[in-house]
């Protein structure tokens, strides 16, 4: 019951924040995909999908994990037609198989995806697939052929998104049911954006470096699971992406012997998975039985991580310790450390952790996984100074939501009240929540004892966030 009531505010909040487009407002001569869109519109549009998605569905919000992917992302984008192309690349907690792409370049993946694909060149398949679809504009042109509102087909999509969270059966059916006359009524328009996907993401993959065989081969993979009689085989990928044999054999036929030669696979990769894999289990008790009855020659760098990962998961963080430290020992992969660092924080080992995150920070000075976690560790720690010495530091070339985060904490920690604030506004405007943003820095003008130059530079900030929600607003009309 709450499921479903949980789903019905979902959408019901989506439909009124998402600017409607009927058909008569969508050009009917011309290029579709222009859509008639103004570039600030599609902006709103994509910031109100994600704040949806957001808000309804739990993302991963592992360091190491979204480090990974964002990289691989912009690795693919950068090869792609479209190179300086800013996209939001995130996972979401859904153990069902799919990925989206939804409007202005937000492309989400389910961990179930995740999970699924056996390696890098895998995922990266799907991934440039799915960078393709934004290249090409083929929602734009999706909304411009169907008679489905944008704003139906995004609550739908929204809809199964968070059924498949609690039920993933009921949200492969929910995603079917609603968009079966779209699918129908436009199958070889998509059959063709689906081929033409194919086609660009294998060359994306190949400029990148990348051995686009695993595409091929994950769709193969996923075309034989939908025999099996599981709703979410037959209807969760598939039914967003059709699969053919025909279109398998063409995907094949565009790798060459040489492209097969190129690298399929990474430990960035083979790590993230076993960060996620941890994560989504149900029991980290069952998946350490799992990797112990595992034989010697089964048994790699990847299941020894994963290990000490489902040890700290069970509370077990003082078996994870001498496992972690010894594999730190003959790898030298900072991901190791750095788990081993959580290991110790976890048994209240503090010095240790610190110890550890002091060297891999100076190794590693501009490696978001490594400076987060020493900064929450120094503020933990009573040594917020340093915390916030070292996230403005991080601000210089990485401002995002994360770094504003966790600056703000150490803000809060030393009692600075209105900075951190203020950072949390820039954090609020990172998302995409710039009344909320705006919020913050009035909250901020009204903390006692500021000096001029200080109310100076947040009424100038508040200013200045009053114009982007007055341009948002304007672009929706």
């Amino acid at each position: 019951m709450q499921t479903c009531k949980s789903l019905r505010a979902a959408i019901f909040i989506f439909l009124l924040i998402l600017p409607f487009y009927t058909k008569a407002e969508l050009p009917e001569l011309g290029d579709p995909s222009r859509l008639g869109l103004s570039p600030a519109r599609e902006r709103l549009m994509g910031q109100n999908f994600y704040r949806t998605i957001k808000a309804s569905v739990p993302f991963v919000t592992d360091l190491e994990v979204n480090d990974y992917i964002n990289n691989l992302g912009q690795k693919l984008i950068s090869r792609s037609s479209q190179p300086d192309r800013k996209a939001r690349i995130f996972v979401i907690k859904v153990p069902s198989i799919n990925a989206f792409a939804g409007p202005d370049a937000n492309i989400g993946f389910h961990s179930g995806l995740f999970i699924a694909t056996k390696n890098e060149s895998e995922l990266a398949g799907v991934m440039a697939h799915e960078i393709a679809h934004v290249t090409q504009r083929h929602l734009a042109r999706a909304m411009t052929e169907s008679n489905v509102s944008p704003a139906t087909m995004f609550a739908t999509i929204l809809a199964g998104i968070l059924l498949a969270s609690q039920n993933p059966d009921a949200g492969a059916a929910v995603i079917y049911g609603g968009s079966a006359a779209l699918m129908q009524s436009k199958i070889n328009f998509t059959r063709a954006n689906e081929y033409e996907a194919d086609r660009i993401g294998i060359n994306v993959l190949k400029d990148a470096g990348i051995n686009p065989e695993g595409m091929a081969g994950f769709f193969e993979t996923l075309l034989e699971q939908s025999d099996s009689n599981s709703v979410v085989a037959k209807m969760e990928y598939l039914r967003t992406h059709p699969l053919g044999i025909t279109r398998i054999a063409e995907a094949r036929n565009r790798i060459t012997p040489e492209d097969r030669k190129l690298p399929d696979d990474s430990l960035n990769f083979q790590f993230s998975r076993a960060r996620i894999l941890v994560e989504m289990s149900k029991s980290p008790k069952q998946l350490i039985k799992q990797i112990n009855g595992l034989s010697k020659q089964q048994q790699n760098i990847v299941s020894r991580y994963t290990l000490g990962l489902a040890y700290m998961a069970n509370k077990q963080a003082s078996k994870a310790v001498p496992l972690l430290t010894k594999l730190s020992n003959t790898h030298s992969h900072p991901w190791i450390k750095l788990a081993l660092a959580d290991a110790y924080t976890e048994i209240e080992n503090f010095t240790s952790a610190l110890k550890i995150l002091k060297k891999l920070n100076s190794l590693l000075p501009n490696y978001l996984p490594v400076s987060i976690r020493y900064a929450k560790l120094l503020i933990d720690t009573k040594q917020s100074d340093q915390a916030i010495i070292l996230l403005n530091l991080q601000l210089r070339t990485q401002k995002k939501p994360v770094v504003y985060n966790t600056l703000a904490k150490a803000y809060f920690s030393k009692g600075q009240i209105s900075l951190a604030l203020e950072a949390t506004s820039y954090e609020y405007e990172l998302e995409g929540y710039l009344s909320l943003a705006t919020q913050q820095i009035s909250n901020a003008l009204r903390q006692p004892e500021l000096n001029k130059l200080t109310i100076q530079r947040l009424e100038s900030r508040k200013h200045e966030l009053s114009m982007q929600v007055s341009k948002e607003r304007t672009s929706e009309h």
